[in-house]
């Protein structure tokens, strides 16, 4: 518990690390509450083409699109997409990057192994990919956007854990628990995963806000989430067919800005509280 409240300590003396929480403690709850909205996602108002493109009102906090809907409401439900496909994209490319680049400690050969499959894995362009998706499945899915996320991003994450796991598996307990008798698996897992995977945990916290602006503008440019599902990126692209009119550009521009800074925030806060525990165990 004591180790908790240092590592909470560490994160909360980080400026901005709170302010960050809070932001994304607001967007999950706004998605939370989503149904909550006096209008669906996709219900079209019944007032004729007076209720196309109209500004903000009483009826309509934030005007309507270009189908009449309600611009409040799918920014609110937006707000699951960028929830959902975030996280999800993070812990599929995180779970793999950090398995893949900490088995590089097992030795030489695996070392080699894995560097030319991390240099194989940054190859592949998230845009080609889902366009090879399409082709196939010729509809988008929240699953098949994170996957493609993943796919491109976990290089990195096994990049920054093969580094820190050949750091740690010359550390001196590494050593003393190899001299007398521990197998391979048992290095891995107990002595050089815990201290290797801080790397990977830090950009998974500067990862989530990364997927959602990925998974924005591939919705923006007709490659993520299909329509009518209410997305950001859907508003974005809206907003510039419709001439850019303001109720339609800014609600999701400042939302997607919101969400990153918040990401990034946090980031720097389990960059902080992390990293000097891995100084005194390197020490």
């Amino acid at each position: 518990m004591s180790a908790q409240r240092t590592l909470w300590r560490r994160f909360a003396a980080t400026p901005g690390a709170r302010a960050g929480l809070a932001i994304l403690a607001v967007v999950v709850v706004a998605a939370a509450l989503a149904d909550l909205m006096p209008y669906g996602p996709e219900e079209q108002h019944p007032g004729g083409v007076t209720t196309v493109l109209a500004p903000p009102s009483i009826a309509h906090w934030l005007g309507t699109d270009d189908r009449g809907r309600d611009v409040a409401s799918r920014l609110v439900h937006g707000a699951r997409v960028a929830l959902l496909v975030g996280p999800l994209a993070v812990a599929l490319y995180v779970a793999v990057g950090l398995l893949i680049g900490a088995a590089a400690a097992l030795g030489r050969r695996a070392d080699f192994v894995i560097g030319r499959l991390i240099e194989i894995g940054l190859l592949f362009p998230a845009l080609l990919l889902l366009l090879a998706i399409q082709g196939v499945t010729s509809r988008t899915s929240l699953a098949e956007v994170a996957f493609a996320i993943a796919v491109t991003q976990w290089p990195y994450v096994a990049r920054l854990t093969r580094a820190e796991a050949l750091r740690v598996a010359a550390a001196p307990h590494v050593e003393a628990a190899r001299a007398v008798g521990a197998g391979r698996l048992r290095l891995l897992g107990v002595h050089i995963l815990p201290l290797a995977a801080t790397p990977a945990i830090t950009a998974a916290a500067f990862g989530i806000g990364y997927a959602v602006l990925f998974e924005t503008a591939l919705t923006f440019l007709g490659f993520g989430v299909p329509p009518p599902t209410a997305s950001w990126g859907e508003l974005l692209a809206q907003a510039q067919a419709s001439g850019l009119r303001p109720w339609l550009l800014w609600p999701p521009t400042f939302a997607i800005a919101a969400v990153v800074l918040a990401c990034n925030l946090v980031g720097d806060g389990v960059r902080a509280a992390l990293s000097a525990p891995l100084q005194a165990a390197g020490a």
